[in-house]
């Protein structure tokens, strides 16, 4: 138990209440989950809009959870009874679990993954959310994670908490009337194969595509299950009856990718194959699995999801095949410890600044010295009182740090502030990225 928080307004009743803020992991005694993480569960369900899962259902969601040392962390509403669903039901969920961040550096950094957050209408406006996230961030802090990451359903909730956009996700159409032909000849050969035979190389192919991509993060349980057609979404536990796949092979015929897709059916027109899931270890064999979509008979259209500088567009015959229907925000990254974090990424280019980070919760506040020197970056705590050359919020540090935008961007924006132009193009020549950050995994 966090502690206890004073709720205003009323519910019910003219007496003030009191909300009950719980962390405790995925109980499963006797091999059952317990009543309070069933009830965790149905409270997510109910906040997201989706059907509650079953017996079974909840069983294998909170199996999956205990595979990936998943925490959870609830508020109650002490003084809700009978008939309220909340008698029992938290008014507020929020999970984490470890995973890791390809930050570009040498070594994967860990990260603190956020999920499932919900606070129930009427409890709205509260400080639920706060004091849920603020413990969590505590928790991760006391763990010596430097990172935390979510994505988020709104865009306007997440920044006040220090979290910064840091990868982007376009939503993808290809014309293949004629084929999807690449003007480079294939790396390899792709082979077709039932989803479930993947079982054995799925976690070792994802966490290559993993360590090669920057932005992304590690996979949780549930993605190796609805890879190998295991189930097919959080909402729908059945196997996978509709899914395909199939396997990239190098010139030495092991394998370095994989693609599962369905088609969209008949009453679609025209006809299309949406991808599910495209795990490439290169983007040479992105290049083979959208070719190889593209050679299927009838199918004129292929649909599905990519980086924003996708390398389709310039590895097409016809370019003009390729159309980004949608473009939106997808990984929301926090610092928690700033000298971990700039010690753990990637440089090109050294360089030193002194810069103030303004943070609310105090993680990454004050003002540092930042200095890459032969590729390794630092950063020390200056006086409080100390001069700096430029200023910006926690969140934008966070863009920043990953290379998702510049420091002339973000002092275009007037999220960061510099006096002397020189110090923005220190700035950006120390957070130059080869490659813009780029994340494939939904949690």
């Amino acid at each position: 138990m966090i502690g206890n928080l004073q709720r205003g307004g009323q519910m019910g009743s003219s007496e003030p209440g009191t909300i009950r803020v719980e962390i405790f992991g995925p109980e499963m005694p006797d091999g059952v989950p317990s009543a309070r993480a069933a009830s965790f569960s149905r409270a997510i369900a109910r906040g997201f809009y989706e059907p509650e899962s079953d017996d079974a259902e909840q069983k294998t969601l909170t199996e999956l959870d205990v595979a990936d040392q998943t925490v959870y962390i609830a508020a109650y509403d002490q003084d809700a009874v009978a008939p309220s669903l909340h008698a029992d039901v938290p008014v507020g969920t929020y999970l984490a679990f470890p995973g890791t961040i390809n930050v570009g550096g040498p070594a994967l950094l860990p990260v603190n993954q956020i999920s499932a957050v919900t606070v129930t209408p009427a409890y709205r406006r509260r400080g639920i959310l706060r004091a849920m996230i603020t413990a969590d961030l505590q928790r991760a802090v006391d763990a010596r994670i430097p990172l935390a990451a979510l994505t988020a359903s709104e865009a306007t909730i997440y920044g006040r908490f220090g979290f910064g956009r840091v990868t982007e996700r376009v939503r993808f159409e290809l014309d293949v009337s004629t084929g999807a032909r690449m003007r480079a000849p294939s790396t390899g050969t792709v082979i077709e194969l039932a989803p479930s035979a993947l079982e054995g190389q799925v976690c070792q192919l994802l966490a290559a595509q993993h360590r090669n991509t920057h932005g992304s993060l590690s996979n949780a349980s549930f993605d190796y299950g609805q890879a190998t057609g295991r189930w097919q979404n959080y909402q729908d536990l059945k196997p996978a009856r509709d899914l395909r796949a199939a396997l990239h092979l190098d010139g030495q015929g092991q394998p370095d990718g994989f693609m599962t897709y369905r088609f969209a059916g008949w009453d679609q027109e025209p006809a299309q194959m949406k991808i599910a899931m495209l795990c490439a270890s290169t983007p040479a064999v992105r290049r083979d699995l959208v070719e190889y979509l593209g050679d299927h008979d009838l199918i004129k259209k292929v649909t599905g999801y990519g980086p924003v500088g996708d390398v389709l567009p310039s590895a097409l015959v016809d370019s003009r095949s390729y159309k980004v229907l949608s473009l939106w925000d997808h990984l929301w990254l926090r610092i928690l410890d700033l000298p971990a974090a700039l010690a753990g990424r990637g440089y090109l280019n050294d360089g030193s600044i002194r810069l103030k980070v303004v943070d609310r919760l105090g993680h990454a506040a004050g003002t540092w010295l930042v200095e890459v020197s032969q590729g390794q970056g630092n950063a020390s705590r200056l006086p409080e009182a100390s001069d700096f050359d430029a200023q910006l919020d926690v969140r934008d540090l966070a863009t920043l740090y990953l290379g998702t935008r510049s420091a002339s961007h973000l002092a275009g924006a007037g999220v960061l502030e510099a006096g002397d132009p020189a110090i923005l193009d220190t700035l950006d020549r120390i957070f130059s990225t080869r490659t813009t950050p780029y994340c494939y995994t939904d949690f």
